[in-house]
């Protein structure tokens, strides 16, 4: 039987090293949805075993990798919403992951390539997401992009690689503090970029930012290192004083091995540092309830589906046959009356004879389905 499932390779379970593995491109199954965040990978779909193993061969590359959880059905929507409202994250509500899943969605919407009904639960994780939040404490400082932010809080010169959500909540963190750095933020395409307060220039900065800033975050979403190892380790090897490197991208950007006067923290170092927040009892029970209840509208019309498609098919050809039948005498209204007449009862046949033999309860469904007062 056809199910919900998701495979998720997630911090603290799966390590940094692991997770990077799933992020290949070639690892993304169709008619599937992907959550791809510096601190998860998740991959939500809909099959049964067949469809379940060929994802997971996908994904994992046929090599078991520890760590990595696959969820069924309800399970799997509770973990869904979950994610979407932050229940899951190190910081419990964390804005950039709701921000991300929506992103994630609206691409994944973009292929047309997902189920409707997936999506139509998908877009439930988003909306109970967003109502999670009022649920919430307001911390605005509760994010991985605070805690980042905060490792380099105490120089005077930081420079942001990357201009996505995770580096904008970086940005954002950084000038909050009390006595905020000069911020250069190094993109892709930099004059793109609309953060305030900043100097905006091109990843062809990278080593040069490297070799002579005291601290750099690195929170881009490339699949490809900015500066390749060997000559990373090279940079890093010639500065003369102290780096803090803050690697929050995913796969990571940087390797820097054991140059000296460099302090290398990646985002798992980051996740153990902010996962010390008790959980608030009142959200995890709110999405909770809104997944089960999206779960069994879910698995209602999953089920339904087949029922409705054979009901419809049966009227079709009840309906071509009676054509058929009267099609040579459709002029006379009486003929007509009677080809309709003939196909209804042919129609509800089978249930009229489901009615003679039911019980009470059944009879009382059955005019619920039909719409009836009786």
């Amino acid at each position: 039987m056809s199910g919900l499932h998701v495979l998720t390779a997630a911090y603290p379970e799966v390590t940094t090293t692991d997770r990077a593995l799933l992020t290949r491109p070639s690892a993304v199954p169709e008619h599937a949805f992907v959550l791809s965040t510096c601190l998860r990978h998740d991959v939500v779909f809909a099959g049964g075993d067949d469809e379940v193993a060929a994802v997971v061969d996908r994904v994992t590359g046929g090599t078991p990798i520890r760590g990595v959880r696959l969820l069924s059905d309800l399970d799997a929507a509770q973990y869904v919403f979950r994610v979407a409202a932050g229940l899951e994250s190190p910081i419990v509500g964390e804005r950039e992951i709701w921000t991300q899943f929506r992103k994630a969605l609206a691409d994944t919407k973009a292929t047309g390539a997902v189920p409707g009904l997936l999506v139509r639960l998908l877009d439930q994780a988003v909306a109970t997401g967003r109502l999670a939040r009022d649920l919430l404490p307001a911390r605005p400082h509760d994010s991985m992009g605070a805690v980042a932010a905060q490792m380099v809080g105490h120089l005077d010169h930081v420079a942001v690689f990357g201009s996505g959500e995770m580096a904008r909540a970086v940005v954002d963190s950084l000038q909050m503090l009390p006595s905020p750095p000069t911020i250069v933020v190094a993109a892709r395409r930099p004059e793109t970029v609309a953060m305030e307060g900043v100097e905006t220039v091109s990843f062809d900065t990278a080593r040069r930012l490297l070799a002579d800033h005291p601290a750099v975050i690195s929170a881009t979403s490339a699949k490809t290192r900015l500066v390749p190892a060997d000559e990373v380790r090279v940079i890093l090897a010639g500065r003369p004083d102290d780096l803090v490197l803050v690697d929050m991208a995913m796969p990571p950007d940087f390797d820097p091995g054991d140059a000296p006067h460099v302090t290398y923290v990646d985002i798992d170092d980051l996740a153990r540092m902010a996962s010390r927040r008790p959980r608030p009892t009142s959200a995890d029970d709110a999405v909770r309830d809104a997944a089960d209840d999206a779960y069994r509208r879910y698995r209602s019309h999953h089920d339904a589906a087949p029922v409705i498609t054979d009901l419809v098919a049966r009227a079709d050809r009840i309906v071509d046959d009676v054509v058929a039948r009267f099609g040579n005498r459709s002029g006379d209204e009486a003929v007509l009356r009677q080809a309709v007449h003939t196909a209804a009862r042919r129609l509800i046949a089978d249930p009229l004879a489901f009615a003679n033999a039911a019980d009470a309860d059944e009879r009382s469904v059955l005019a619920e389905a039909f719409r009836l007062d009786g």
